[in-house]
């Protein structure tokens, strides 16, 4: 991958007082133990606290918003644009480098610990095996209570999906009441998906050892949050761990936007320009707001790009070569109240790319060889040049590391200009063109994509 200078941006707080505080001047983490943190730095003392009947989180002492992120990499340009916390979701080898970038950044770590979900096959009436997995959470706890740029532990991601057996319920409190007698410092919560009432009953009933709930919510239903919250009769924190535009899975109510061919059906996607307003408007309108309401914060996903799912540029607020779309400009202003001085290039709507004269929602079929054209319209702002790059890929496929791939070699004549001529694949089947518009000197990207079939 090409290393270029990633853009300095100025913003007049980027973190919290309780990240400054935590923050130690000149701190180095050296080589040596994965669980001896004395002498570095203490660990950070977190705990959540209602105070005149609202609910915060205190850091060492200074009440915290959780402006974060959720992170497959990239952990440091969370600070970069203003974040002060990302969240993971495992205990791994790369843990303690990811906790030791995160400190030298004044950012914390929401860690997250592995459980199984029955939906893959965990058995929770198998005791030995609940057992076990109790036993490596607790060697995690061990491991990592001590390092200072944790912030609580996440029992689990989604674990309640699809599940039928209310033992999970069960082996996550008892997890929860483990690091309570570890580690005394942070607090506990479980990631659910949505804001199922039930499945927040359950917690209340059968896991009272976690301290806040997280919940992963999209657009489409991330307004009902809060009511659903309220409804079941949550009474402590809570905040959201995933948000960003509608999921893949959220497509049904629109039959337009899913077209007739591929395994899954093609999925029409929304350009980078369409998502950041989405983000935008969800923390405007349906997170800060809640703040009131026992929400100590979020995190936005992904922070990075996919590298599993149905349409792996669905989510990701950076490419490949780490060049941020819209949305990251978006989070910084949310963070910060300022947007970064050079903004991401813009490609305003799905009706800006065509192909063939068409647009995405158009259900293009061509034959197969066939000769085709593509354009787009992409803006800058002044001063800024746009580069471009257009590749197509079969519908499904894949890079080695389940990213998206590169693209069929010898079909595009120059995939560097906003308007392309190009040949359609040999095969039948459903493919995906997409373009990308760089900005190549401060490493921002819009992009945009229209599923075709060839038949």
């Amino acid at each position: 991958m090409k290393i270029l200078r990633f853009i300095q941006i100025s913003v007049v707080s980027c973190l919290t007082a309780a990240c400054a505080s935590c923050a130690k001047d000149g701190y180095r983490i050296p080589a040596g133990s994965d669980t001896d943190f004395s002498g570095q730095a203490e660990p950070s003392k977190v705990e959540v606290k209602q105070t005149d009947g609202k609910w915060q989180l205190i850091c060492n002492g200074e009440p915290m918003y959780i402006n974060g992120a959720a992170t497959n990499r990239y952990y440091a340009e969370v600070a970069k644009f203003g974040g002060n916390a990302f969240r993971t979701y495992s205990v791994n080898d790369e843990t303690k480098a990811i906790l030791d970038e995160a400190y030298e950044n004044g950012l914390f770590v929401n860690l997250g610990i592995y459980i199984g979900r029955e939906t893959d096959g965990f058995d929770y009436n198998d005791e030995t095996k609940v057992a076990e997995q109790l036993q490596k959470a607790r060697a995690s706890v061990e491991q990592y209570k001590n390092h200072p740029a944790v912030l609580m532990w996440s029992i689990g991601n989604e674990a309640e999906a699809s599940h039928k057996n209310l033992k999970l319920w069960t082996a996550i409190n008892d997890i929860a009441k483990m690091i309570h007698e570890v580690d005394p410092n942070h607090p506990t919560t479980t990631a659910l998906a949505g804001a199922n009432p039930t499945n927040i009953k359950h917690v209340i009933e059968l896991a009272p050892e976690i301290d806040l709930i997280s919940i992963n919510s999209y657009a489409p239903v991330l307004p009902n949050v809060y009511n659903n919250v309220k409804t079941a009769g949550w009474k402590k924190p809570w905040m959201i761990t995933e948000f960003g535009p509608r999921g893949t899975w959220q497509m049904n109510p629109e039959p337009d936007r899913i077209l007739p061919w591929g395994d899954p059906a093609a999925l029409v996607e929304q350009t980078s320009t369409e998502k950041e307003a989405i983000y935008l408007e969800a923390w405007q309108k349906n997170i800060k707001p809640q703040e009131a309401n026992g929400c100590i914060g979020s995190f936005v996903f992904v922070w990075g790009y996919q590298n599993h799912g149905e349409v792996l540029n669905w989510y990701g607020l950076f490419d490949k070569n780490k060049y941020s779309y819209g949305a990251v400009d978006a989070m910084q202003y949310c963070w910060t109240g300022k947007y970064p001085e050079i903004r991401a290039p813009r490609i305003e709507s799905r009706e800006d790319m065509t192909m063939n004269g068409k647009i995405a929602e158009d259900a293009i079929r061509v034959a197969p060889s066939s000769e085709n054209t593509a354009k787009v319209t992409a803006t800058a702002q002044d001063g800024v040049t746009l580069t471009y790059h257009w590749l197509i890929y079969r519908e499904g496929d894949a890079a080695e590391d389940g990213s998206m791939p590169d693209g069929i070699e010898g079909l595009i004549e120059d995939p560097t200009k906003s308007e392309i001529s190009f040949k359609a694949p040999a095969g039948v089947g459903g493919y995906r063109l997409y373009v990308f518009a760089k900005d190549d000197v401060n490493r921002k990207v819009a992009s945009a994509c229209i599923p075709f079939c060839v038949e």
